[in-house]
């Protein structure tokens, strides 16, 4: 088959795909029946021996999930516990262990999890884009979709360079991210029960210049809705926290510097010796939700024919955190279901 990714961006990933953590998750969050435990694990390994094979830069350096206060020690042992079912490689450590691996930050345990790292996502982006040019695939930069009608089975596929329906294609795979939403509703005859609204949750992160303890990364116990201001890294070795969690209506990547008030008060819980002096503004990213802000963590959303009555589509939504980790698997996956039609 001959493949199209029809880009709008001048360039690709400089949506969602560039604005996030670059983390390579474990997979320890999420029910164990849900595509985003089955992508996330299957991903991890895909991504590292992608890395390995493509030169990209990635480090395997582990990271701690830390509870601050005995209050949140319940929380720590319920990811634990669904990490094991999940069947992630896990240590679960005692405040004296945690106290003496991070004597600077103040810890109930802690959770470590050897198979998170860190990845170059721009270098991914190009290997992937290298991968579809060289096998005779097409990255349509600066294009816009418009909108898509099937005829006897061939979807006829109109964008922004003026010519009607350009594109004609027996298989159209909706993979736009944060415009998952307004593509899905410009494909006839899509209906709009399959379609989930796009909650817009933007995130900040803050980087900071200073010395500081941190030679993994840390992440506070999370909650159903986040996964907190953790500490990350670039393969620079610069370190930054966030991501904050803010709704929106807007696609906004502007930076609100007043925020940083917030950054020092959640930091300094667990790492109280913070020097705000060195936390500066970094960037802006937003994750497509399919849930709004009252509602706990919703799963990947992949539809298939069988779903939504339409042959030969396949429309993808809700691909946040942990889509990085994922994308390999998740590119497996929709290549079988293609297969299967």
């Amino acid at each position: 088959m001959s493949v199209a990714v029809i880009e709008k961006e001048f360039r690709s990933g400089e949506g969602i795909s560039s604005r996030n953590s670059g983390v390579i998750h474990a997979g320890m969050y999420y029910p164990q029946s849900s595509l985003k435990t089955k992508f996330c694990i299957s991903g991890n390994k895909l991504l590292y021996k992608y890395a390995k094979n493509k030169n990209i830069n990635h480090k395997k350096i582990g990271k701690y999930i830390i509870a601050s206060k005995s209050s949140e020690l319940k929380r720590l042992k319920d990811i634990y516990d669904q990490g094991i079912i999940n069947g992630v490689n896990l240590e679960l450590c005692s405040k004296d262990k945690t106290n003496s691996l991070h004597p600077e930050l103040i810890t109930e345990g802690s959770i470590f999890s050897p198979e998170t790292g860190i990845i170059d996502v721009p270098e991914l982006i190009t290997a992937l884009e290298g991968d579809i040019q060289h096998n005779g695939g097409l990255v349509s930069l600066n294009t816009s979709f418009l909108k898509a009608i099937q005829k006897d089975n061939i979807f006829e596929i109109q964008c922004n360079d003026g010519k009607e329906f350009a594109i004609k294609s027996k298989f159209l795979i909706n993979s736009s991210g944060i415009s998952s939403e307004v593509v899905a509703q410009s494909i006839e005859p899509l209906d709009s029960r399959y379609i989930y609204p796009i909650s817009y949750a933007r995130g900040h992160y803050f980087k900071y210049s200073g010395d500081h303890p941190f030679s993994t990364l840390v992440y506070p116990v999370s909650d159903e809705f986040t996964s907190g201001l953790h500490v990350g890294f670039d393969m620079s070795g610069q370190i930054r926290f966030g991501p904050s969690i803010d709704w929106v209506d807007d696609i906004d990547y502007s930076f609100d510097e007043s925020l940083k008030e917030n950054f020092i008060s959640s930091i300094k819980s667990y790492w109280p010796s913070l020097n705000p002096d060195k936390l500066q503004p970094d960037y802006v990213g937003i994750r497509p939700k399919i849930q709004n802000a009252n509602e706990q963590m919703k799963d990947f959303s992949i539809l298939e024919p069988k779903d939504h009555g339409i042959r030969n589509l396949i429309n993808i939504q809700g691909i946040e955190s942990p889509g990085v980790t994922s994308c390999l698997s998740i590119g497996e996956y929709v290549t079988n279901l293609i297969s299967k039609n």
